[in-house]
């Protein structure tokens, strides 16, 4: 069984707060992801989620984006995706972005997009454009966020 250690990255979006959520494109797996940072020995959960936000959307830590200082909800739970199991010790944690110029670098990133709750939680956006699955039964698990209908 693999292991996973580390946190989940809940990117509001500035204006529809908890109804979009900012998810980037894994090329190599053809699939939508939040941002997820596996936790290095001598870092928070926190830490590495910071260090990951920073990374894979080109931000400037500690100007670009806020990471909450307490984590939504701590999950220690397998899951089993595409006939692997994993086993996460995984933290979720709010963050936003900070400032016009942060929301405008988003805007203008190709690999990024707002999903709705209800697109993430299906597991798949109204295109039929796939999110990590993995992602999608941690998050109906955690009940991190609601849906919303029309």
């Amino acid at each position: 069984m693999n292991h996973f250690t580390g946190s989940v990255a809940l990117l509001r979006h500035p204006e529809q707060l908890e109804h979009l959520w900012l998810a980037h494109w894994d090329s190599r797996r053809q699939y939508f992801d939040f941002v997820t940072a596996e936790r290095l020995d001598d870092e928070s959960f926190r830490e590495c989620l910071d260090r990951e936000i920073a990374w894979v959307l080109d931000l400037r830590r500690g100007k670009d984006y806020i990471v909450s200082s307490q984590a939504r909800l701590h999950l220690d739970v397998p899951v089993e995706a595409a006939d692997d199991e994993t086993f996460f010790v995984v933290e979720f944690y709010i963050a936003d972005l900070y400032g016009k110029a942060s929301r405008g670098m988003v805007e203008l990133n190709r690999d990024v997009s707002w999903l709705t709750s209800d697109e993430v939680l299906s597991g798949q956006t109204s295109k039929g454009v796939p999110v990590n699955p993995s992602l999608v039964e941690l998050l109906n698990r955690a009940d991190v966020i609601a849906r919303y209908t029309n």
